[in-house]
């Protein structure tokens, strides 16, 4: 519970931040942060394989303990996005395709956002006991498929759509462009380190 206090306050500030300081509308400013949630989610895996963790004090000081709670508000925070903007519109007009690409970009979007649905609501102890540790990872692994689909939604809506005239990239644009090299960079070379371990004769 510590931990979920955490994420979701800090969170709830850089909503707060980014709404009240910087001008930035508050369904877009939902939409980053829970970017930058996933963002932290995809680069703890490769780092936790690249980096030799000795002894911690408290469970805190893992990394790997703050993986379910940061995809958890991740999809909370994706989820209020959609929320807020189906206030004003029908959700289904936000998918028709055409229209200089939003419809593709945001058909991307929710379908990344239904399975991180299902990773959320799997992300728990009853979960992993009722699926089986196998099944459990197998559906955890679709976390990669939706950082794609996130990464597929935001970079086509920023760079491509034309949609309502859109102007190009915000400042945001290129941070999140930056963050998606970086987690294909961390994941490339974590799985380089993995096969040149795996190839080291056993002593």
């Amino acid at each position: 519970m510590k931990q979920h206090a955490i994420v979701g306050m800090a969170s709830s500030a850089l909503v707060a931040a980014l709404y009240l300081l910087m001008d930035v509308p508050l369904p877009a400013a939902f939409a980053r942060v829970s970017f930058f949630l996933l963002f932290l989610t995809m680069i703890i895996g490769p780092i936790v394989k690249l980096k030799q963790q000795g002894p911690v004090k408290s469970a805190l000081m893992l990394p790997s303990t703050w993986r379910g709670e940061l995809g958890i508000w991740f999809t909370f925070f994706g989820l209020m996005h959609v929320v807020i903007l189906a206030f004003d519109r029908p959700i289904l007009s936000f998918i028709e395709l055409g229209g200089g690409g939003y419809g593709l970009a945001n058909l991307l979007g929710l379908v990344a956002l239904l399975w991180a649905l299902v990773l959320s609501a799997t992300s728990c102890s009853k979960a992993i006991r009722y699926l089986g540790v196998t099944s459990w990872k197998w559906v955890q692994s679709f976390a990669y498929l939706i950082f794609y689909l996130v990464s597929g939604h935001y970079i086509y809506f920023q760079f491509f759509s034309s949609n309502g005239g859109n102007p190009g990239p915000d400042w945001f644009g290129f941070v999140a462009l930056g963050m998606i090299l970086v987690v294909i960079l961390l994941e490339f070379v974590a799985f380089v380190a993995t096969v040149k371990k795996a190839k080291q004769p056993k002593k």
